[in-house]
């Protein structure tokens, strides 16, 4: 039997301040500061996560920047990062557009014939949307089968594209037979069978014809080197004799069964990854014909042995953009004629190349252009800042914007850095750029993550200077900066993530201070666990979104702790008004919760999942303005949202229950 507790709310107006018992959050202070009953300075406590009754609403919806679930311009003529593909009877080429959400169909000549999925709704995985399509395969009758790695599923479509069965079940890894952890490949034998290699699980499933389960290969759960095992395997192939050859990922080999799945041979060293001809490093992708096997893997080559002997022949490839060369070539795949295509996946294209003479004779998609796009789109917009002049500054990242735009306060596009769709480690370019701030005289920081360093620009766009030396635990290197804050002195703040710590640099860049012990989780109130924001307000206090330990944490300007709000879920965003407001984007309960200086709960912007006004998908980004108003990053609806302060009302909530 549910019992339901009700909050009897009351709130203080005073200077535009109101202070509402929150249910879920505990905010508690340093008791050294002293304690009263105001709550304005000392040792607050405010719980109530089984009750509620309504809540004030402060801020209302003004406008959207950006397309809402459209994060660019699609076509067919640009592919997002193809890695898998596959080749039907008739010769047509089918590819998984991995980061492009697509399964794109084209004849031999490169004319585009139809599609399965919307480009770029990563988020989605429906009957008609696919999440991430790491690879394609079509069985004898025409059917499209194709792998949704992100969703942990295999979908089954027909010739025309309607959806009729699925393997898995979707959003859901498991280690039964039910279930896929993280699928990477497909292959069919001439009885239908189908075969997936269900990478994080270690294995390969076989399947009936009707998707019924039949028989594993591997141990699953358990990666090993031996002749039994598995190592992350990728993509896999069948031959006309029913050898199945495996691309053992993290093994570096690739491993062939016979056609009643008992181990035969080995390519490669087990567990030595190398550049000589009997060494693979990472293979990724794995295709045969008659008598030629062909593997790709991360040196950016194709090697091609004879079937029989398994002895080298040729080696296709280097790393690069031109002719002949490949940037991360995930998958293969050959004609009845001979006819070699290669997913190359970092230059967005396939290229192909004829028999015997391997010389290209074609490219489908457009090199180094994973798609076209303005300053009206954002691809996955993670962070947001305002300057003073109320200039509006999205980074876009998650593998795919890599981009900065700038808005005027209108909405009108000023510039941009980076290159869309492009990672690239040079001062042009960005690399998963996660958050971004400006400084007093409108200078740009942007953490550009997976470059491991925070870029520095002038207010038009200029480059100015790089902050970071890398991957590293040292006071000048990080490991995945998420987020970066500059003070009123020009003191910089970065949220080194997988270093544990917040860094502190004056405003020459050079080192100050650590908050935090690198390399070192926790959660008293001088260790983090997966700090991924940090906040600096006008008196100099230091906010820190402490993600995995659901809280966050003020200290002053001395380092010292101060105040913990917590009970949040998926937080991984922060601002601080002028009034020393406290703003949480929250991942997982799609909102951004406000609170006062101490702690004290106010009101919540959104709270639903959706892509209606006042709901959102996977927030990871807030800012205010000198006016108040507020800026969410609306990640995963490919927009920024921006809400006005309005006057106090109290909308109705559902009370929360316990048993």
């Amino acid at each position: 039997m549910k019992r339901f507790a009700f909050l009897c709310i009351s709130f203080i107006l005073l200077m535009g301040l109101v202070q509402v018992a929150s249910p879920g959050y505990t905010a508690q202070a340093n008791p050294q500061k002293g304690a009263n009953s105001s709550g304005t300075d000392g040792d607050t406590q405010l719980t109530g996560p089984s009750v509620a009754s309504s809540t004030p609403k402060l801020f209302w919806y003004e406008r959207t920047f950006g397309v809402t679930e459209v994060p660019y311009l699609a076509d067919t003529t640009h592919i997002f990062d193809p890695e898998g593909i596959t080749l039907d009877s008739s010769g047509n080429l089918w590819v998984a557009e991995t980061l492009g959400g697509r399964v794109l169909k084209y004849d031999p000549e490169g004319t585009f014939l139809m599609s399965i999925g919307t480009a770029g709704r990563a988020w989605l995985a429906d009957n008609t949307h696919i999440s991430l399509p790491i690879d394609v395969g079509v069985d004898g009758d025409g059917n499209i089968w194709v792998v949704d790695q992100n969703s942990h599923r295999v979908v089954k479509y027909d010739a025309d594209g309607d959806y009729l069965i699925r393997l898995g079940i979707t959003w859901e890894a498991g280690a039964d037979n039910a279930h896929f952890s993280n699928p990477r490949g497909i292959a069919f034998d001439s009885s239908g069978y189908i075969y997936v290699s269900d990478s994080w699980n270690h294995r390969v499933q076989v399947f009936d014809s009707t998707g019924f389960y039949s028989t594993t290969i591997g141990v699953t759960g358990v990666a090993g080197t031996d002749d039994d095992h598995f190592n992350y395997p990728g993509h896999i192939a069948i031959d006309v004799d029913g050898n199945l050859y495996v691309a053992d990922q993290a093994n570096h080999r690739v491993q062939i069964f016979d056609n009643n799945h008992n181990y035969v041979a080995t390519m490669g060293v087990t567990g030595v990854p190398g550049y000589g001809n009997d060494y693979f490093n990472i293979p990724m992708g794995v295709a045969v014909d008659a008598t030629q096997i062909y593997v790709s893997d991360s040196t950016h080559r194709v090697k091609i042995f004879n079937r029989t002997t398994r002895v080298l022949l040729e080696t296709l490839g280097s790393g690069g953009s031109d002719d002949y060369q490949f940037d991360w070539p995930q998958d293969v795949a050959v004609d009845t004629a001979g006819n070699l295509y290669v997913a190359d996946s970092l230059n967005h294209r396939v290229q192909k190349f004829n028999h015997p003479l391997l010389i290209k004779v074609g490219t489908f998609g457009t090199t180094r252009v994973p798609y076209l796009t303005d300053s009206y789109h954002y691809d996955i917009p993670s962070g947001v800042a305002v300057d003073k002049d109320g200039n509006i500054g999205i980074v876009e990242d998650d593998q795919r914007g890599h981009r900065f735009v700038q808005l005027d306060p209108d909405g009108t596009p000023q510039f941009t850095i980076g290159e869309p769709g492009i990672r690239l480690a040079d001062d042009a370019h960005l690399a998963n750029p996660r958050n971004l701030t400006y400084d007093l005289n409108g200078n740009i920081y942007i953490a550009d993550e997976w470059n491991n360093r925070i870029q520095i620009f002038t207010g038009n766009g200029v480059y100015s200077n790089t902050l970071g030396t890398g991957w590293g635990t040292g006071p000048y290197q990080f490991k995945n900066p998420d987020s970066v804050a500059v003070d009123s002195s020009g003191n910089i703040y970065v949220a080194d993530t997988v270093n544990q710590r917040i860094q502190i640099y004056d405003s020459t860049l050079t080192y100050s201070a650590t908050l935090g012990e690198t390399g070192v989780p926790g959660s008293d109130d001088y260790h983090f666990n997966d700090p991924e924001d940090v906040e600096v307000d006008t008196d100099g206090n230091i906010y820190v979104v402490d993600t995995f330990n659901n809280r966050v944490q003020k200290y002053d300007n001395n380092r010292v702790w101060q105040m913990t709000v917590d009970g949040f879920w998926g937080a991984n965003a922060i601002a601080v008004d002028s009034k020393g407001n406290i703003y949480v984007a929250s991942f997982w309960t799609n909102r951004v919760d406000v609170f006062q200086t101490n702690g004290a709960y106010m009101t919540t912007i959104g709270g639903s999942f959706g892509s209606q006004v006042d709901q959102f998908r996977h927030p990871t980004g807030v800012a205010v303005d000198a006016d108040g108003n507020v800026y969410i990053a609306d990640k995963d609806n490919q927009r920024i949202q921006k809400y006005a302060p309005g006057s106090l009302q109290f909308l109705p909530v559902v009370a929360r229950s316990t048993p």
